[in-house]
């Protein structure tokens, strides 16, 4: 057989194109579509989840501050230190005094140890502001009587964040001394505390500072502002005894909830007037109560 003479079936199979395994262009580009559409759709899942979690903990944050406010308030209230008179005219008190013996007689230097009073100037309207307090505290450091200094609590307005903030005044006990011993025979609330701009923060976006007094009964003392002692002759305001408690309730909002009010108002009394369109539709919604009662020495 001549070797040139294939046979048809060899000569077909030698025509045959091989198959090669490759991608062309369009499916390159497809495939590179998907991928990009994975990784986008991916790193925005996770672009919210890193956002939830800041928001979270900014939350958390902001009412950890709140509620370490309260604790240093039950701090400074639990050791307030009273004006002494001899005789006492409430170491045994009746169950609901009504007046104060007119025998007792000033033992200690006399001052507003105890003050219910707007000495910082709210700009919100006034029957919607924050209440104030004021008080002379002894910083216990150790199991002495410690050293008396002047405390106070008050919401700030501040107009470039236009929001509140709760702050502390404070006096160290040197500069309270030198104030009473400046003072003479009686050291008023207007020269015991004086707010400053250098006051700490404790809690931002904290608004609607209130307090509720009670005297030895449990009844409410309807009495703002007031002052203990507010003369140099008579302890404490007649009739009303030194209440026997006291309830410090402000509310209290995350940063992020915050922002939104601040990009939309300016103004205060929206943060304190519950009628107030921005409040019910802005504030209300993320708006949290701290709330704590404190016995009185």
């Amino acid at each position: 057989m001549n070797p040139n003479n294939r046979s048809p079936i060899t000569d077909h199979r030698s025509r045959k194109p091989r198959s090669r395994a490759a991608f062309k262009l369009v499916e390159l580009l497809i495939a590179t579509g998907i991928t990009v559409a994975m990784v986008l759709m991916l790193g925005l899942m996770l672009g919210s989840l890193m956002s939830s979690a800041s928001h979270a903990t900014e939350r958390v944050d902001a009412f950890r501050d709140a509620r370490a406010a309260l604790q240093v308030m039950e701090r400074d209230l639990r050791n307030l230190v009273r004006t002494q008179w001899n005789p006492d005219p409430f170491a045994s008190p009746a169950p609901c005094p009504t007046a104060t013996p007119s025998t007792a007689q000033p033992v200690t230097l006399l001052a507003a140890y105890f003050v219910l009073k707007d000495i910082y100037a709210d700009p919100a309207t006034a029957g919607n502001h924050n209440q104030q307090l004021y008080a002379l505290a002894a910083a216990k450091t150790t199991a002495s009587s410690g050293d008396v200094c002047a405390v106070g609590y008050y919401c700030q307005w501040d107009d470039q964040l236009h929001a509140y903030s709760l702050r502390r005044f404070f006096r160290d006990s040197a500069a309270t001394f030198a104030v009473m011993q400046a003072a003479g025979s009686y050291a008023a609330d207007s020269v015991l505390y004086v707010p400053g701009a250098s006051d700490a923060i404790m809690a931002a976006y904290v608004w609607n500072f209130k307090l509720i007094m009670y005297d030895a009964c449990g009844a409410v003392i309807n009495t703002y502002p007031y002052v203990c002692d507010p003369l140099a002759s008579t302890p404490n305001p007649r009739p009303i005894a030194p209440p026997a408690a006291i309830e410090i309730s402000f509310n209290a909002m995350s940063p992020q909830a915050a922002r939104t009010v601040m990009s939309v108002s300016s103004s205060p009394n929206d943060w304190m007037d519950t009628t107030t369109q921005n409040y019910q539709r802005l504030i209300m919604p993320h708006t949290y109560q701290f709330r704590s009662r404190i016995n009185l020495p």
